[in-house]
């Protein structure tokens, strides 16, 4: 009896350790949640401005005889897809839905880069060619990554080394929906930045064909730039969600343990009184 009450005071011991460690888990991606939302907030004016001037750019130029990298598909039969994921676990079913879609890439023709540690191991099990890799990182991604990322992607496209870029990452919808979510960055899809041919009321220097050239890659990073803050938001939030229902998981043990350590201890005082009274009476 005194070994299951001491058995019993341990794993009370430990459900609520670890209720205390999912409480401060879930607080800290709960406080990430909220730098990776402001983020987005301070990162949409640009972004805003980029879509704007590039949507009037392509009024101003014939898109059909405008020739640039970005809008137009390679002969290649070679893809490059983006790949982004957590460095770590614990953020519930985020990374096994992402790895569902992985496997639908298998291709001998494919060029994989990796960001995250979670995908990179992944994506070696399967042996997918990874041309870099990455890590997430445990604060909101900066534009650097963009940049690096982008000096990765342009030879190939500038080249036409391969057709088309596209991207993997987990889509944030809410606190408890993250979809895993998948198109292509490249060649542009022209449908989002073309426009009916107009005559502006006024001219650009050097040249519209110009501007709509070096704001093309701008809007590629502003989007490029999305679906990371995206995937980090969805990760903190997994994650959040995974430790609140842990924490509560593990206060649920801790409270049935409670019962059945005092059931036994009521059990034992019990016991000791009849053997007193049996005692007292012989």
């Amino acid at each position: 009896m005194a070994e299951s009450l001491q058995l019993l005071k341990r794993r009370i011991k430990t459900a609520k350790n670890i209720a205390q460690i999912g409480k401060a888990m879930e607080m800290i991606s709960a406080s990430k949640i909220k730098r990776a939302q402001k983020a987005v907030e301070n990162n949409k004016p640009y972004a805003i401005r980029i879509t704007d001037l590039t949507k009037t750019a392509t009024e101003a130029v014939d898109l059909g005889s405008f020739n640039h990298p970005y809008l137009k598909t390679g002969q290649s039969n070679k893809k490059i897809v983006i790949m982004i994921s957590p460095d770590r676990g614990l953020c519930g079913s985020l990374n096994t839905n992402l790895f569902k879609k992985v496997i639908e890439y298998e291709d001998k023709d494919l060029l994989v880069i990796t960001v995250g540690k979670k995908v990179e191991r992944f994506a070696n099990r399967i042996k997918l060619n990874i041309i870099a890799s990455f890590p997430m990182g445990n604060t909101v991604p900066s534009l650097s990554l963009v940049y690096q990322l982008t000096q990765i992607v342009n030879p190939y496209i500038l080249n036409g080394e391969v057709s088309d870029v596209s991207i993997l990452f987990a889509e944030f919808k809410s606190i408890f929906q993250q979809t895993p979510q998948s198109y292509r960055l490249l060649p542009i899809n022209r449908s989002e930045i073309d426009s009916e041919k107009k005559d502006l009321p006024y001219k650009a220097e050097p040249s519209w064909e110009k501007i709509l050239s070096e704001l093309l890659p701008h809007y590629f990073e502003v989007r490029l730039y999305n679906a990371l803050i995206n995937a980090y938001t969805s990760e903190q939030a997994a994650r959040m969600v995974a430790m609140q229902s842990a924490k509560n998981n593990a206060l649920d043990v801790a409270d049935f343990l409670t019962l059945s350590y005092n059931k036994f201890r009521q059990e034992r005082i019990t016991n000791e009184l009849l053997d007193l009274s049996n005692g007292r009476f012989v």
